[in-house]
């Protein structure tokens, strides 16, 4: 097989999603993918570019269409080395509590005490870099909306975090109006998220979950 050309499994791995679920978007039409004989293929050019757009291409009435009530005083972890970045957002997301971390490893240890219902968090941070600490965080609490901030993203960077679940990446400077949109829809968009009724395959697991408790 080409070395840009992936098979189901190998996509599935890629985007950190079950083989099931890569196949269904596939067949509905929503990432690129075609197919060689009766087996779907992806190239790993475009699957890149299709992980970007769904950062980029979040238009604001599909993040606010379908109305959520949030939480008084949701919590915004704010990660950045630099303390003018960290006082910047205490003074500004004044509709928020927020927390100040200016390392990987001190957010980690807030995220530890379930002290955070979003994370901003810096990519280029001196020991545990931005990334690192978002596939820490999402193995600690994989809901929590992390957006990532940065003066130095790359492509590479921005497709990696996507990768490992990131809700969106901003670019240093930001303008204040856009990142509390981004915000507020990362904090409806997680509860929805909880409100969702459970899969038919998640009640199975509970139903087997219970027989073997009683």
């Amino acid at each position: 097989m080409e070395a840009n050309l992936m098979d189901i499994k190998e996509t599935a791995e890629y985007l950190r999603m079950n083989k099931m679920t890569v196949y269904k978007l596939a067949r509905q039409g929503k990432i690129p993918a075609f197919k060689i004989a009766s087996e779907w293929r992806f190239r790993k050019d475009l699957i890149d570019e299709w992980l970007m757009s769904q950062l980029k291409d979040k238009p604001e009435f599909e993040r606010f269409k379908i109305p959520a009530k949030l939480e008084p005083g949701e919590t915004v972890l704010v990660v950045d080395d630099e303390e003018v970045i960290r006082d910047f957002f205490a003074r500004t997301l004044t509709e928020y509590r927020v927390l100040a971390a200016a390392s990987g490893e001190e957010a980690l240890d807030m995220v530890k005490k379930n002290r955070a219902d979003l994370v901003l968090l810096d990519i280029k941070m001196p020991g545990i870099d931005g990334i690192e600490t978002l596939r820490r965080i999402k193995q600690i609490d994989s809901s929590i909306p992390v957006v990532m901030l940065s003066a130095h993203g790359t492509l590479k960077t921005n497709i990696e975090a996507a990768r490992l679940g990131a809700y969106d990446s901003m670019a240093k400077p930001f303008d204040l109006n856009d990142i509390k949109s981004v915000i507020k829809g990362a904090l409806i968009s997680r509860v929805e998220s909880r409100e969702a009724p459970a899969s038919p395959e998640e009640n199975k697991k509970e139903h087997r979950s219970n027989r073997k408790r009683i």
